[in-house]
């Protein structure tokens, strides 16, 4: 399983994507994107929620059907904002059309100096934030469906496999993937080990180590058999391929009952 992330060493010379280009690259202030998001986005889709040691912005938005399926929760990437253009507002804003309610998390900033105390601080505020948001979702009738991006998918991973956060009903993977070959090895590890049903997609073009390590993935499902796990290869990218995301997984969601 992947290593406490306060022995990790990461690479942290990330960049975001601002809210009104996907190209430009800033520094990251959580401060100041939930600013933004607060007055691009509806009042009424805003929620702040709170932890005991921090607040952060979700975005919620209800189903627009006459029945409720559940609630998909989207977990950006580390480098990414509610309102991401990496499928995150995308899929938020086109879920509700098919019987979801729909909720996007703000994740904690990534660290810039890796330092283990940096480190064990983000990964305590990350959990904290789902563990809120999960809270939340279970108050409402129906399934709970939760879709991870870049790093953080892949961190969903060890912590579902240690049962450090509560399971949901399916888990959607899209370029989940740590920026190293052995970090990667330990999340497929944990992916094949917990029991929560998977679809795991995979882009082509933009994430080649999440890519690479999918048949080690494979592998892994087959030698733990691991009873529900679909991997598909994205043809495109994720900012480029939104309506082949989409069918892909309302598609299995059908597929398994939801």
């Amino acid at each position: 399983m992947l290593q406490p992330l306060s022995k990790i060493i990461f690479l942290s010379s990330l960049c975001v994507f601002s809210l009104h280009s996907n190209a430009e690259s800033v520094v990251w202030d959580e401060q100041q994107t939930s600013s933004d998001l607060q007055r691009q986005i509806a009042a009424s889709q805003i929620n702040a929620l709170k932890s005991d040691q921090q607040s952060f912005l979700t975005l919620q938005r209800d189903a627009m059907t006459p029945f409720v399926k559940g609630t998909v929760i989207l977990v950006p990437d580390w480098s990414q904002h509610a309102a991401s253009p990496r499928a995150v507002e995308y899929l938020r804003n086109y879920l509700i059309d098919f019987g979801w309610n729909t909720t996007a998390m703000m994740v904690p900033p990534a660290v810039t100096e890796t330092s283990s105390e940096n480190l064990l601080t983000y990964q305590q505020k990350l959990l904290a934030r789902l563990k809120i948001v999960m809270a939340e979702a279970e108050t409402k009738p129906g399934t709970i469906v939760v879709i991870g991006l870049g790093h953080s998918g892949a961190l969903l991973n060890q912590l579902y496999q240690n049962e450090e956060l509560s399971a949901p009903q399916a888990l959607v993977l899209i370029g989940a993937a740590m920026q190293d070959v052995a970090l990667n090895e330990q999340v497929a590890e944990a992916l094949s080990l917990h029991k929560v049903p998977t679809l795991d997609l995979l882009p082509q073009t933009d994430n080649a180590f999440a890519r690479n390590s999918g048949s080690l993935r494979l592998q892994l499902v087959r030698k733990h058999i691991k009873e529900i796990y679909r991997q598909r290869l994205l043809p495109g990218s994720v900012e480029q391929d939104h309506p082949w995301l989409a069918r892909e997984i309302l598609g299995w969601l059908r597929y398994i009952g939801y």
